[in-house]
């Protein structure tokens, strides 16, 4: 069987240890100096080197002065390092949570060590363990015997009770710097005789995160399916994401106001194979860079961003030159929002597609004007206060922040009228609804208003043929339906529409109607 990447370079000394020589550093002084604690923890994110680290410490307080030519002393550094020292016990906590795994180390740190100097007890993902074993580690934990170390690795230290971390010395392990990955997949690269392009690694890293062993799992798979030549589209269709051009072109089409240059783009994108989440990322990744150029060129001394291309920072630098600060912000909320959705959200794509549109919306409004939900259905201060024994909501001024709950429930056999309801008022009170079942739902109403409801009929005014289409479906629309009827007490079905209504309300109904005629007005032909 062929020994994972990750596996095979995984490192055996701390000079081998990428991004933590802060940690390294601090580990190996106290080797050197002899003052070794009996008890750590290493906190970091996946993949940073706690593990790795932990394991090359419990080597080398065992073997520090010892002559490392000699074949015991590298029978029994080999032994470490393969994880079959009888006295460096590796624990995962997640599999071993509760209390009698604890007490079990407890009644067994009392024995010395079988040929090692120190007994090693490695404890990884230690915040999943229950209470009760974390009280049971308390005492061994605080006062173990001199010949006892204890390491723990959690990428949770919030969950570990403080009684816990003030008795071990706590090493915080960094992310990996991009341009560390890029220089560590070079390196398995060039030792395995894999061809790669430099944008490819940089690829790879980017999409890490900092995890470096992350990357080079992706390395190793790339590697197996690209016959030992790896380039950056191979990078690209591994991870469902999309080519910088497309990128460019949506973030071009936010800033010039574009929505249809924008949904092709996506269109394009999605029908090539990319994956709607990982283009998401894109966006956020991409925004965030052009804000920080947006950032850096108000200061001449800031530092530049190291990890983009010339190229890279020509076009980004032009684009952010071009994007207002507020729209940069707006594209950045809501795209991570789209991420979130998508974890809940069968149609990833309309996910996406809504949080361009309502970026665009955003930007393309002025300033003073107030959102979408507050335009539709005006109402008119002077129209009667209804009777008490009317079944309506009393209308209230037209504000950014309306009050659904001022919204009354029409009684099944009161007639709907939109010149009874408070349809603003009533369409925020819906869409706050469906917001906790079906937020991709809830994103398309946003971008519609609640134009009327007359005869059982709600008809729902879209911004765009896209909002008109996608809430059109069957199942959406239902959804909608659903929620006004258990608003209003009475079915009702829905009609979604852009421009003016296919099936006009009768003059003599429209509430503006009324009110006009109330004030002495009269109707035209």
């Amino acid at each position: 069987m062929a020994e994972a990447l990750y596996r095979k370079y995984r490192p055996s000394r701390f000079d081998d240890v990428i991004g933590q020589e802060h940690v390294t550093t601090t580990l190996q002084n106290q080797i050197n100096t002899q003052r070794i604690g009996h008890a750590y923890l290493f906190v970091g994110s996946r993949g940073c080197g706690k593990t790795t680290s932990a394991r090359i410490f419990a080597k080398e307080i065992n073997l520090a002065g010892m002559d490392r030519n000699d074949k015991r002393t590298q029978a029994l550094d080999e032994a470490i390092g393969e994880g079959r020292a009888l006295d460096v016990i590796e624990i995962d906590a997640a599999s071993h949570t509760g209390v009698d795994d604890i007490r079990e180390i407890r009644d067994k740190v009392a024995f010395q060590p079988s040929e090692l100097r120190y007994k090693v007890y490695i404890i990884d993902e230690v915040h999943m363990l229950s209470t009760s074993a974390f009280n049971a580690l308390l005492k061994t934990l605080e006062e173990p015997p001199s010949h006892v170390v204890f390491i723990l690795a959690t990428t949770d230290p919030q969950k570990i009770p403080a009684t816990v971390l003030s008795r071990c010395q706590r090493f915080n392990f960094k992310r990996v710097a991009v341009h560390n990955i890029v220089a560590r997949l070079r390196y398995i690269c060039e030792s395995e005789n894999i061809e790669t392009e430099d944008l490819a690694l940089t690829l790879i890293a980017r999409h890490a995160t900092g995890a470096l062993r992350d990357a080079v799992s992706l390395l190793d798979q790339l590697a197996s399916s690209s016959s030992l030549r790896i380039t950056a589209n191979d990078v690209r269709e591994a991870l469902g994401a999309t080519d910088t051009t497309t990128v460019k072109v949506l973030i071009d089409a936010l800033i010039n106001r574009d929505p249809a240059a924008g949904l092709n783009a996506i269109q394009s994108a999605i029908d090539q194979g990319a994956d709607a989440r990982q283009v998401a990322r894109q966006m956020v990744e991409t925004l965030r860079m052009l804000t920080q150029l947006r950032v850096s060129a108000s200061k001449p001394n800031a530092k530049a961003n190291t990890e983009l291309t010339e190229a890279e920072r020509v076009t980004y630098a032009d684009q952010a030159e071009r994007a207002s600060a507020g729209a940069l912000l707006r594209g950045i909320r809501g795209f991570s929002a789209a991420i979130n959705e998508m974890r809940s959200s069968g149609d990833a794509q309309l996910a996406l597609d809504m949080a361009f549109l309502e970026c665009v919306m955003d930007e393309a409004r002025p300033a003073s004007s107030p959102p979408p939900e507050s335009s539709a259905a005006p109402i008119n201060p002077t129209q009667p206060r209804p009777s008490p024994n009317q079944a309506t909501a009393a209308p209230q001024p037209a504000s950014s922040e309306p009050t659904p709950g001022k919204v009354a429930v029409v009684s099944t056999s009161a007639a709907l009228s939109g010149a009874n309801l408070d349809l603003r008022g009533l369409w925020q009170r819906a869409i706050g609804e469906v917001n906790k079942n079906n937020k991709p739902v809830a994103a398309l109403m946003r971008s519609c208003q609640l134009f009327a409801i007359e005869g059982g009929m709600a008809q729902i005014k879209a911004n765009h043929d896209l909002a008109r289409e996608q809430l059109s479906d069957a199942k959406r629309a239902a959804a909608v339906a659903t929620v006004l009827q258990q608003i209003l007490g009475q079915k009702v079905n829905v009609q979604v529409f852009v421009g003016q209504p296919t099936a006009p309300i009768d003059p003599d109904e429209d509430p503006l109607v009324r009110a006009a005629k109330k004030l002495g007005g009269k109707l035209r032909e």
